[in-house]
C-alpha cells in the first residue's frame, strides 16, 4: 500500500509544457529530470511501442511520454521497493515489474538514465538487462551525466549492445541512442562468487554489480562481523545486502531473518546463504519484517545515501524501526560510520548505548530497549 504522506509532487519543465510527478522524498529522481529533457527534447520522432525503462525511480517517464501523445504501452522496472512505490504512485497504463520479470524481446524502445552512484559495474549490469529486453533491431537510449563516466560507458557498448546510430547534448548531459544488433554479448566481468573468510570462517560469498560495495566486504560490514553477540535466539539481518551479516551469525541456536528492500540484495543474499549451506528467512521488505514477531538481536549497518547525496533519514527510519521490533531483552548491534551520529541515529531511541568496537572510521554499537537500559552512554 502506498504512503500518500511519503510521497512528495515534483514539476518538471519539458518541452511540451511541464507535468507533476510523485515520488518518494527518499529518491533521488528528481536529480534525473535533466536526462528526461533531454530525451524528450532530442527525440524526433516518437519511439515504437512498447517502451521500457529499467533502473525506473519513478514514474516520470510515462508521464512525460502521455504528456507527448507517445503510445500509452510501457513497462517501468525499479531496483528497489522505495522507487517501486514512486512508480506505481504515478503509473497509468504502464506496467511495473521487478527485474527478474522482464523477459527477453518485451520491448522495442528501452531508456536508461544512468545511475551512476552504482558504479561502473552497477550502471553496466542495467543497461545490460535493458538490452536483454529489446528483439534484434531495437533501440536502447542511454543518457546521463558527462561528468560521472558516461563516455566510457559508450565505449564499451558496440560490443554488448550494438553500433551507436544517434546522439544528442544538453544540460551537461549525454544520450546515445543503440540499436540492438549483438545476439550473444560476452558475459559482464564481475566477480559473481568469491570466496571470504568472515570473522574467522570461511565462505562463499555471492556479489551483485547493483550493491553497495559489491566486489569487496566493507571493512564497517567486516567490523561488525567480527563483533556479533554471544548468544541465541531470534535474530534479524536488516538491509543484507549480500548476506555477509546473515552467514557470519548462522549457528545452530540461532534463528535467521534476513530483509532488504532491494531485488538484487534479496536474491543474492539466498544465493550465499545457498553456497554455504545455510538457512534462513529471506524477505523483500523496507523495514523488519510484517507481523508482530520480536527478535532477540537485530544486525543493521545503516545506509547513509540516497542516489549520489547523503541522507540520514533512512538510517533514522531504519533504527526506529529496528526498536520496535526487539524482544524485551534484544539487542541492536550496529555499526555507524564517521559520517553518520551516534548521538542523532542512537541516543533518541535507546537509553543504553555501549560502544563495543572501532576501526577504519566505523564504529560498533550495542543498543538495547529503554525498558532494560541501565543509564545512557554518551
Amino acid at each position: 500500500m502506498i504512503d500518500a504522506a511519503a510521497l512528495k509532487w515534483r514539476r518538471v519543465r519539458l518541452p511540451g509544457g511541464s507535468v507533476a510527478i510523485p515520488s518518494r522524498a527518499d529518491q533521488p529522481a528528481g536529480e534525473l529530470d535533466q536526462e528526461l529533457r533531454l530525451l524528450m527534447r532530442a527525440l524526433d520522432r516518437q519511439p515504437q511501442a512498447p517502451l521500457l525503462e529499467v533502473g525506473a525511480w519513478d514514474a516520470g517517464l510515462e508521464i512525460a511520454a502521455n504528456a507527448a501523445g507517445w503510445p500509452d504501452d510501457g513497462m517501468l522496472v525499479p531496483l528497489n521497493m522505495g522507487a517501486l512505490e514512486s512508480c506505481q504512485a504515478g503509473v497509468g497504463a504502464w506496467t511495473v515489474l521487478p527485474p527478474d520479470e522482464l523477459l527477453p524481446a518485451e520491448a522495442t524502445f528501452a531508456v536508461v538514465r544512468a545511475p551512476h552512484w552504482l558504479g561502473r559495474a552497477g550502471v553496466e549490469w542495467v543497461v545490460r538487462a535493458a538490452a536483454r529486453a529489446l528483439p534484434h533491431g531495437g533501440l536502447l537510449a542511454l543518457l546521463g551525466d558527462r561528468a560521472r563516466g558516461i563516455e566510457s560507458l559508450r565505449r564499451r557498448l558496440p560490443p554488448v549492445v550494438g553500433p551507436l546510430v544517434d546522439r544528442a547534448a544538453g544540460e551537461h548531459r549525454r544520450l546515445y541512442v543503440f540499436k540492438r544488433q549483438v545476439d550473444d554479448p560476452p558475459p559482464q566481468e564481475f566477480p559473481w562468487t568469491v570466496g571470504r573468510r568472515i570473522a574467522g570462517r570461511e565462505f562463499t560469498v555471492c556479489q551483485h554489480p547493483t550493491l553497495f560495495s559489491p566486489m569487496r566486504i566493507d571493512p564497517a560490514t567486516a567490523l561488525l562481523a567480527e563483533n556479533l553477540p554471544d548468544r541465541g535466539g531470534r535474530w534479524l539481518d536488516l538491509g543484507c545486502g549480500s548476506g555477509v551479516l546473515t552467514a557470519a551469525a548462522s549457528g545452530s541456536d540461532r534463528e535467521l531473518t534476513a530483509v532488504d528492500w532491494s531485488f538484487a540484495a534479496v536474491e543474492t543474499t539466498r544465493r550465499t546463504l545457498t553456497a554455504n549451506g545455510l538457512r534462513a528467512d529471506v524477505i523483500l521488505a523496507e523495514g523488519p519484517p510484517p507481523g508482530e514477531q520480536r527478535f532477540d538481536v537485530i544486525l543493521c549497518y545503516p545506509p547513509f545515501h540516497v542516489g549520489p547525496r547523503v541522507d540520514h533519514g533512512p538510517a533514522a527510519r531504519l533504527i526506529r524501526a529496528a526498536r520496535g521490533c526487539l524482544a524485551p531483552d534484544g539487542e541492536l548491534r550496529v555499526v555507524l560510520t564517521s559520517a553518520q551520529s551516534p548521538r542523532d541515529l542512537l541516543q533518541p531511541h535507546f537509553r543504553e548505548i555501549t560502544p563495543v568496537a572501532g576501526a577504519h572510521g566505523a564504529q560498533v554499537f550495542s543498543c538495547r530497549q529503554p525498558g532494560t537500559a541501565r543509564g545512557r552512554r554518551r
